[in-house]
Formats: C-alpha cells, sequence, structure tokens
C-alpha cells in the first residue's frame, strides 16, 4: 500500500515488485526483498537464487559522537569477503584507534532481513559486532580487546530511502538517517590509546572505563544493499553536530554510486529533512597519509535554490587497500573540519565553521 507524506514522497511496502525494483526517493521502504528481483544475464535467462545472493553486496555503518570522542563502525560483505571495522577519535587529545578484522566469505557471520528487521552479525576473535534492526530502534553491541560498545538508537520519522539503477541490470538501495536518542555506554580497556587519556574517579587503571551516553549522544546510520556495477566508486560526506542555539543537524551528500539524476543527498535540521540538488567533490591530489583540502559544491542547474559550498580539511585517515585480483577495494575513510555554507530552497542559510565531520573517497572492484 502506498501513501503520501508532507514531502509527497511515497511510502511503500516492498522495493521489488513484479519481479523489479521501484526507482527513486522515498519516505519509507518497509522492505528490501532483493530474492525476488527477476535479474537476467547477457544470454537473457534468469539468475538463480543462490547466484542473487552471491552478488548483493550489503553494508551498514553507525557513527556515535559523545563529547570529544567520535566511534565509528561498519560491517560489510561481498560474499566473497566479509570484513569489520571500528576506530574511535577524540578530539582533544587527537588518539585515534582501529580495530579491523576481515573473514572470507560469510563465515562466522550473519545477514538476516534487512534495515526494518534484521540482524548483521560478525564474529572474530580480534572482533565481534552485533546490529539489530527493528522499526523503532537499532542496537549495536561490539566487543574488541581495546573496547566495547552498547548502544541503542531510537530511530527519526525522516529517514532518506532511495533506490536508483546501477549499470545495465542493477540496483542499489540505501537508507541514511539520524538517531532521535542515544542509550548505551562506551567501555574503555586499559589496553585502549583512550584509557590513559580518560579520567578515572577511583583511579584503579586495572579497570576498565565506563562512559555512558546520554541526551547529548548523537548517531546516525547508513544501510545500503545492491548489486552494483563491477567496478564502483563514490565519496561521500557526513556531518552530525549541534548548531548554535542548540539545533541539530545532520547532511549526507555523495557522488558516484546513484545514476540517471537520483540524488540521495539531504539534510536534517532539528530532524526535519531537506532534500538537496546533485553535488561535486573535488580533491585534487594525494600525498601517502596525508591530503589536500577537498571542496564540495552543489551543481547549478538552474532549477534549485539551493546553495551548497562546503571545503572540507581531513585530519586522521581509515584506509584500507586489498587487492586480490578479483576483487579489490581502496577505502579511506576521513576526519577532518568542514566549513561552509548550505542555503536551503527557504532562503536558510546553514553556515559551518571548523564543522568536524566525515568524507569517503571509496573505489571497489567486486
Amino acid at each position: 500500500m502506498t501513501n503520501k507524506t508532507a514531502y509527497d514522497l511515497p511510502c511503500i511496502d516492498k522495493l521489488i515488485e513484479q519481479g523489479q525494483p521501484q526507482f527513486g526517493v522515498f519516505s519509507q521502504v518497509n522492505q528490501i526483498n532483493y530474492l525476488d528481483y527477476h535479474s537476467h544475464l547477457i544470454s537473457q535467462k534468469p539468475v538463480a537464487q543462490w547466484r542473487k545472493q552471491l552478488k548483493a553486496n550489503q553494508f551498514a555503518f553507525i557513527q556515535i559522537v559523545h563529547g570529544s570522542y567520535r566511534i565509528c563502525l561498519a560491517v560489510a560483505t561481498i560474499k566473497l569477503a566479509t570484513t569489520a571495522f571500528a576506530y574511535i577519535y577524540h578530539e582533544d587529545t587527537k588518539q585515534f584507534e582501529i580495530v579491523e578484522a576481515l573473514l572470507p566469505l560469510t563465515i562466522n557471520t550473519q545477514f538476516i532481513g534487512d534495515h526494518q528487521n534484521g540482524e548483521m552479525v560478525f564474529e572474530h576473535d580480534k572482533l565481534t559486532v552485533k546490529m539489530h534492526f527493528s522499526p523503532e530502534f537499532v542496537s549495536v553491541r561490539l566487543n574488541s580487546e581495546a573496547f566495547t560498545v552498547d548502544a541503542d538508537l531510537q530511530r527519526a520519522q525522516q529517514p532518506l530511502a532511495v533506490c536508483s539503477p546501477s549499470g545495465r541490470r542493477g540496483w542499489t538501495f540505501t537508507q541514511k538517517e539520524p538517531f532521535v536518542s542515544t542509550s548505551g555506554e562506551l567501555i574503555l580497556q586499559s589496553s585502549s590509546k583512550h584509557y590513559a587519556k580518560t579520567d578515572n574517579s577511583e583511579g584503579d587503571h586495572n579497570n576498565p572505563t565506563l562512559i555512558k551516553f546520554d541526551s547529548l549522544t548523537r548517531a546516525n546510520l547508513d544501510w545500503t544493499l545492491g548489486f552494483m556495477r563491477h567496478e564502483t566508486n563514490w565519496f561521500w560526506s557526513c556531518i552530525n553536530t549541534q548548531l548554535e542555539e542548540n539545533r541539530d543537524f545532520m547532511l549526507n551528500l555523495s557522488m558516484g554510486v546513484n545514476e540517471t539524476g537520483v540524488s540521495e543527498n539531504a539534510c536534517w535540521l532539528d530532524g526535519k529533512i531537506y532534500h538537496l540538488p546533485p553535488v561535486m567533490f573535488r580533491r585534487d591530489s594525494l600525498d601517502g597519509e596525508k591530503s589536500t583540502t577537498w571542496s564540495i559544491s552543489h551543481q547549478n542547474l538552474g532549477w534549485s535554490k539551493v546553495d551548497i559550498e562546503l571545503t572540507f580539511t581531513p585530519i586522521k585517515v581509515y584506509k584500507k587497500t586489498d587487492n586480490y585480483a578479483l576483487v579489490a577495494s581502496i577505502f579511506e575513510q576521513w576526519i577532518g573540519y568542514y566549513s561552509g555554507h548550505i542555503k536551503l530552497d527557504n532562503d536558510e542559510v546553514i553556515v559551518l565553521d571548523q564543522v568536524m565531520g566525515l568524507a569517503e573517497d571509496h573505489f571497489a572492484k567486486w
């Protein structure tokens, strides 16, 4: 059943109808029934179910911002391999700590259901991540030798849900959303880089340090599944912060995945979503672990009053490069500072001055 929101965007029950995906921007998609997709090879013969399961790429990324701590974690699978990572950056001490693990195929992993009703589980000696998805909440449990995250994230009412074509027969669905509230805790073990930099009321350095999430803790989700091009690349920008006058703000910008003019660009101001036009990322040069300032600006096509002019100054990076001939990846997720402005179509101007956020540059062959 389809209904309309105040933004006149459809809410659909199932993504795949009569064997084909529904393309566009939606207020909500309740079920990603990707195995109902009637895919075809070049021979025009239907693709078997096991091949659809094998070819569907899937990942989920969660960011939690608490005070000076920025916690980012993800699980991703291309079925030939499954990876997970998590890192913590402390804005005051500049400490940056990464835990990561890789598993062959989908051994010791589970990918059940979807972004509304499902689970993603990754179990490795170095790192365990469990994500549970329901219509109201997303819960995440992460365990490693350095730190533990246990969080329950309450979903908002206005996510960004987008499905667009990828190549001749493929498609990609993504949902981005800020969370309304976050409860739970971050536990720093004595082996963590952050442990010594944290006040411990008992002064006992043999005990872990517990940091409780509260009403000021912010979080957001990026959940994606699709049959992407054999070679895929994208740029991505994400900010989750509190502006002056205690206004909650989240930004999602991308370039490179969506085709045929579909845009997954949006920002949220005090929970209200504003859809944004396409943008152009410019990253002129690379130098090892350093990166020059990026620029992100709107593409002025004459039909939108939105004006976006941002610069991103990177400071830290989680970088992972893999090359196994048939599959390869160059993944860079940077932490840095954004400055500039976003003028919305209602003429409201959001000014950013050295606001911390993320920027990503990713190439994959899968």
